[in-house]
């Protein structure tokens, strides 16, 4: 599929168009009588359609290869992330883009954990569970909330993926991380989907 034009900060060359989709190039390949198109734009029409969509010479689909030419040209182009319009401020070479889609905190799932516990002076509440954000259960590394008034205890954590996470609320020295105690009861349960997930717990008393 083509590319939209607002992705790239540099001008574009027209030759860079793809004909078909009238998008950005991408996955370039050309035909024998010379033209470059988006390879999944022209495969589409192909399957209906077996000729150059600009010339009309036949064209099938083992007689494409890639233009490397225009993967050179493309690679060099300096492009935005396409989640810019979600808030990510990436920018970067055509080349990297993949490698940062894989990690654009933009598009991973966040989860809001908020809960309501007085604790003393010096120490703080954490959340401890059961993916690598929350510690794995390792009350060192669990996530710390920051506190707000009327003793509110918030925070927002990026994961890696969607899926199944157990979690705790526990107490910890502010200083030293010291483990001071867990909220009692079985592992709270959720099941992250989409990007913003919120959580509203009602802190159960420490053990």
């Amino acid at each position: 599929m083509c590319r939209a034009e607002d992705l790239f900060i540099d001008n574009v060359i027209q030759h860079l168009v793809c004909p078909i989709g009238k998008g950005i190039i991408e996955d370039p390949v050309i035909t024998p009588c010379g033209h470059t198109f988006c390879r999944s734009c022209l495969l589409n029409l192909l399957n209906t359609r077996r000729q150059c969509p600009t010339c009309k010479i036949p064209v099938t689909h083992k007689q494409l290869i890639p233009n490397y030419l225009v993967l050179d040209i493309l690679a060099d182009q300096t492009v935005r992330c396409d989640h810019h319009n979600d808030g990510c401020q990436w920018t970067g070479k055509w080349s990297l883009l993949s490698d940062h889609l894989r990690q654009c905190q933009a598009v991973m799932p966040k989860v809001r954990f908020w809960t309501k516990h007085h604790v003393p002076f010096g120490q703080q509440i954490k959340v401890i569970g059961s993916c690598e954000q929350l510690g794995n259960w390792d009350a060192q590394k669990a996530f710390p909330l920051t506190f707000s008034q009327g003793d509110t205890w918030e925070g927002d954590v990026l994961l890696g993926q969607a899926g199944r996470i157990e979690y705790k609320y526990i107490i910890t020295n502010f200083e030293t991380g010291e483990l001071i105690g867990w909220e009692s009861g079985s592992n709270r349960v959720f099941m992250v989907s989409g990007i913003l997930n919120f959580r509203r717990d009602i802190f159960r008393n420490s053990t």
